[in-house]
């Protein structure tokens, strides 16, 4: 029998409770978060996935959403805050109402035109958040940003 690391096991249970999307209020995580302001590289990264994602719809469920990034002073302050900083993230666009059934680990909810939130219970190291990848059976690439794994 195939082990599942704790990290994974939490996850999976929290995403049973989860199974109709995140409990947001008003678009915002209830829970404990930390915020950001996005840079302008970070808002096209957004604005460029949501545009693809939509016109491939069809096509994109095999294909990670993780191909958000933390700038390196917001990585150092996410990991100052809770220990560490995942590479990568999901972004939920809060504000136009976005809330996936899930999977839910390392999210960034763009609650805001400028700002994001990342839910400080939802984080997994990336050792742990590549096993869910696995789990999820998603190709690490994702055809609306080709050289997403090797940056």
């Amino acid at each position: 029998m195939r082990q599942v690391p704790a990290g994974i096991a939490v996850l999976i249970i929290a995403n049973c409770a989860l199974a109709d999307g995140l409990p947001l209020e008003g678009g915002r995580y209830p829970g404990p978060v930390v915020e950001f302001k996005l840079t302008e590289k970070q808002k096209k990264v957004i604005d460029h996935y949501r545009v693809c994602q939509l016109e491939r719809s069809k096509a994109m469920n095999v294909y990670t959403p993780y191909v958000f990034t933390l700038s390196p002073s917001q990585a150092a302050a996410l990991a100052k805050k809770v220990g560490y900083a995942p590479k990568w993230f999901d972004v939920y666009e809060t504000v136009r109402g976005f809330n996936d059934a899930g999977p839910h680990w390392n999210l960034a909810l763009r609650y805001s035109a400028d700002r994001i939130e990342i839910p400080v219970s939802l984080l997994l190291p990336d050792a742990d958040a590549d096993a869910a990848h696995r789990e999820q059976g998603w190709l690490l690439n994702n055809p609306c940003f080709p050289n997403l794994r090797s940056q």
